[in-house]
């Protein structure tokens, strides 16, 4: 199954549309199973993750430069852990959990330790 997606972006605030861009997929998806609803929503799943994770990774590690290739595994690994601390505290945007955290110490102590004081 392929089909054509488009996507509409946009600053938050903004009033209208900065770009919009058309893009084809393929799926091994049957479309007998699947219904236009279920694999739009199984694209904005993959796009979150991919934003959510990968996206974070390599701008805010800038893991794309990485040269370390036979380690990289256990980078991500290790990059994963103060990304899903951040997260957990709540902060929307990895860069503003990191400016708290430096500016906090001891707040770093008690995420590792899984006690969360604010």
């Amino acid at each position: 199954m392929s089909g054509k997606i488009r996507r509409s972006r946009k600053s938050l605030g903004a009033e209208c549309w900065q770009s919009q861009e058309t893009h084809l997929w393929v799926s091994s998806l049957s479309p007998a199973h699947h219904t236009a609803q279920q694999i739009a929503h199984l694209l904005r799943k993959h796009w979150a993750i991919e934003n959510g994770v990968f996206r974070v990774r390599d701008v805010s590690y800038d893991e794309d430069r990485l040269h370390g290739r036979q380690i990289a595994y256990c980078l991500s690994m290790l990059r994963n852990m103060p990304i899903n601390l951040i997260r957990g505290t709540g902060y929307p945007y990895i860069p503003d959990g990191w400016r708290d955290i430096v500016c906090k110490p001891d707040l770093g102590l008690h995420l590792l330790q899984g006690r969360l004081i604010l």
